[in-house]
């Protein structure tokens, strides 16, 4: 199968025509499925190595982006050999919980986000440190992805096959809904918002701890049991849109909350720091220089990055 009729599947633009060539072309040969998995990972790695693709694609035609896809699959095979061992080990971990066809793991690094289309349509976007494992094609017992970070799901409707969103402490189950779900296995936390339809939250260490959420509703894990709330402030939710929000957040909390947006570690050593508090919006774009001076206007500190610029000490 050429390269280009497969990424026009992966991007979810392919003919019906395209689709049932694809589907008889898998059954075909156990090589085929090998080969489609192969080209996935080649296509989502490069989508993530050129975030400039991303925002390009809403202002240039498909034909032109997968042309300049195929053109640099030399010049990421190294990106696709390094992303590809790193993540072989989750591809066999979760063979399990999506057996039907070949697994793809995205795993965003520290600083950057990325947005995808799954093969139902489902649009997923996708934050900074954040892994999602899904399948190039789903079975007919349901649509099954596995999270470990922060991802925001717009899922297409189908009543015969539900979407679950499987993470280390809860799964959320849906029909076709608008929902956010943060849940990094490293902050041993968990919260679900709902922004549209309804969706079903279950507590994996309690299975008769379930929850069912109405629009404008959030649901955190405390004390080992789900907490439903209203949502009053959406801006938190808006990091999709390139945008830290923030509303009344200890600047300890901040600076540990922005790390995962700039990828680097932020280290407060001035303690009367944690006695204040701020309300603010800044484009993630502008960097973390510009969001440190705009907040040192209210209060006095100064920072310092180390040698390796990976960490800045704030004084």
């Amino acid at each position: 199968m050429d390269r280009l009729t497969l990424y026009k599947f992966f991007a979810g633009e392919a003919t019906e025509a395209e689709k049932r060539r694809i589907k008889a072309w898998l059954e075909e040969d156990e090589a085929h499925r090998r080969q489609l998995m192969d080209e996935r990972v080649c296509f989502d790695a490069m989508l993530l190595a050129d975030d400039k693709m991303l925002d390009s694609s809403r202002r240039r035609s498909l034909a032109y982006r997968l042309r300049r896809i195929s053109g640099q699959a030399v010049r990421w095979a190294a990106v696709l050999l390094v992303a590809f061992a790193g993540s072989y080990w989750l591809l066999e971990q979760r063979q399990a919980v999506v057996p039907e066809g070949a697994v793809n793991v995205v795993n965003v690094p520290l600083g950057q986000r990325t947005e995808l289309m799954l093969a139902d349509g489902t649009k997923v976007y996708l934050n900074a440190g954040s892994t999602l494992s899904y399948p190039s094609a789903f079975g007919q017992d349901g649509r099954q992805v596995e999270l470990d970070g922060e991802a925001y799901f717009e899922v297409t409707r189908d009543e015969g096959k539900p979407f679950v969103v499987h993470t280390q402490m809860c799964d959320v189950e849906v029909l076709g809904t608008k929902f956010n779900v943060e849940a990094y296995s490293k902050q041993n936390a968990f919260s679900a918002a709902l922004m549209e339809g309804r969706v079903k939250v279950g507590n994996n260490y309690r299975t008769s701890d379930v929850v069912y959420l109405a629009p404008n509703e959030r649901v955190k894990l405390k004390g080992g049991e789900l907490d439903v709330e209203r949502i009053d402030d959406y801006d938190v939710y808006r990091w999709r849109e390139g945008l830290i929000c923030f509303t009344d957040e200890n600047f300890v909390n901040l600076m540990k909350r922005i790390e995962k947006y700039y990828g680097v570690k932020l280290v407060v050593e001035n303690r009367e720091l944690s006695k204040h508090s701020f309300s603010g919006k800044f484009r993630i774009s502008d960097g973390v220089d510009n969001l440190l001076r705009v907040l040192r206007r209210d209060v006095r500190f100064n920072y310092e990055r180390s040698a390796d610029q990976d960490t800045i000490y704030i004084r």
